[in-house]
């Protein structure tokens, strides 16, 4: 397994398959995916990308922080879940944010990946909140 940047359009077929399943691909294009501070991890297993995470460098209200930086899009193909390549992206997701001098990597994470998060040092910070269309989410962070 191996991990390298890809551009943001790389990201959508996993995005779609696993964040946006049974919507248009274009809603797979996030504000923020072409800034030049934003970066966009793909996970290789041989030629096929498995695993896809996007870090953005964005502010958390509920968070203070110097340099913070979000995690947004993780997706790791339904086949490869459970085997680590999430653990992988979260891992080169704070490298990126250490190596940008973040001091913060925040994310909304679904309610049922709230326990992979938690495994990784991330806290729960308040009460599960409903993305409209999406479902329920936690605010997570994990200070690098």
């Amino acid at each position: 397994m191996r991990t390298t940047r890809i551009p943001a359009r790389a990201t959508w077929p996993l995005r779609q398959l696993v964040l946006r399943p049974g919507r248009p691909v274009e809603d797979c294009d996030f504000p923020h995916d072409t800034d030049a501070s934003t970066i966009h991890l793909g996970a290789w297993s041989e030629d096929a990308l498995v695993g896809i995470a996007s870090v953005y460098a964005e502010a958390c209200a509920q968070l203070p922080a110097a340099k913070p930086f979000r995690l947004r899009g993780m997706a790791v193909h339904p086949d490869r879940q459970g085997q680590g390549v999430g653990a992988l992206l979260v891992h080169e997701a704070l490298e990126a944010v250490r190596a940008e001098g973040g001091d913060l990597l925040w994310c909304n994470a679904r309610t049922s990946a709230s326990g992979f998060y938690s495994g990784l040092g991330f806290a729960v910070e308040g009460e599960a909140f409903e993305l409209p269309g999406i479902g329920p989410h936690h605010l997570m962070h994990r200070r690098p």
